[in-house]
């Protein structure tokens, strides 16, 4: 039984250890952005890269998608203590060692176990989120990477933040958070109540594809989970990262190639449709117009011809 006990221990200890972001080459949003990755990070330009534009209206229904299993974030996760700290790069915040968070089910040949949780933001509330539904960005995106203990593979479970009116009762624990971890000389231990804030139905609707860690080193063979249920924030609130000292940390869609993006729901037929009818009159109308100024132009030069005479 000592021995069991001391093997789990160890288990849970090499997964939240497990660091997503190694050090090497010096990369960041800017000077060295996403645009530069590639040249210090070959796999940063490969095929099956992440984030993507999921468009909805060419998600895939697949029946294997069975329901998707959030084990033990919506039980007692309030008594845990979050470390809360800086990287450089975004908020990361690990869960304490005895915490068995983990991800099952939704199509998964395994479980797969937390190993920390961090936040992608823009410059203002009109952007943030690394992936976007038919081209709308999102002011907020938190990733919970979760890694299987076993084959080492990484699932990630993407949840985007929707701005409202009014604040989001249930943030202020983790705004509190994010609001005090502003560099990376500080690190601060804080509890979150995840109950209200994640999806307690057995069975709640999420998009799914193959994809890459969104950050250098690019690597590919993750699988992403990104639930169509959004979390209510505020304007105000988004003000919490504000006084960051990255002021935004989020990669541009990549090309979605010949992956195709799947769903344990069947999408509405003019799911998305819509976007796209729009974008297609709105070309539709420029080039009309474009034609019209022409016959304009040659019509006027015609008329002027006489007077050239």
């Amino acid at each position: 039984m000592f021995w069991t006990f001391a093997c789990l221990l160890s288990l849970l200890y090499s997964i939240n250890s497990q660091n997503t972001n190694p050090p090497g080459h010096h990369w960041d949003y800017e000077r060295e952005g996403p645009d530069a990755w590639h040249h210090l990070f070959d796999a940063c330009e490969g095929e099956a890269q992440s984030p993507i534009d999921i468009r909805t209206s060419h998600v895939k229904y697949d029946s294997s998608l069975t329901p998707l299993l959030l084990n033990g974030y919506t039980a007692n996760t309030s008594s845990f203590v979050w470390n809360f700290t800086h990287n450089g790069h975004t908020i990361v915040a690990h869960p304490p060692p005895l915490a068995r968070l983990s991800m099952s089910g939704g199509g998964l040949s395994e479980v797969f176990y937390l190993v920390q949780f961090h936040f992608h933001w823009g410059y203002n509330e009109f952007q943030g989120s690394e992936h976007t539904i038919n081209g709308r960005k999102y002011p907020l995106e938190v990733h919970f990477v979760h890694r299987a203990p076993f084959t080492g593979t990484y699932a990630v479970l993407g949840i985007l933040f929707d701005r409202q009116r009014d604040d989001n009762p249930y943030l202020t624990g983790l705004l509190s958070a994010l609001n005090r971890t502003v560099n990376t000389s500080i690190a601060i231990e804080q509890q979150i109540d995840f109950s209200r804030l994640l999806p307690t139905s057995p069975s709640p609707r999420f998009y799914r594809y193959n994809g890459s860690l969104t950050t250098p080193p690019c690597t590919e063979g993750v699988i992403w989970t990104i639930l169509t249920r959004t979390i209510p924030i505020s304007s105000y609130q988004l003000r919490a990262l504000t006084n960051n000292i990255v002021s935004f940390n989020f990669r541009p869609p990549q090309k979605l190639h010949t992956r195709k993006v799947l769903a344990n729901f069947r999408p509405e037929p003019h799911e998305g449709a819509e976007e796209e009818e729009t974008e297609g009159a709105h070309h539709s109308s420029a080039s009309a117009n474009r034609i019209k100024i022409i016959k304009l132009i040659l019509l006027w030069f015609v008329s002027t011809l006489p007077i050239l005479q």
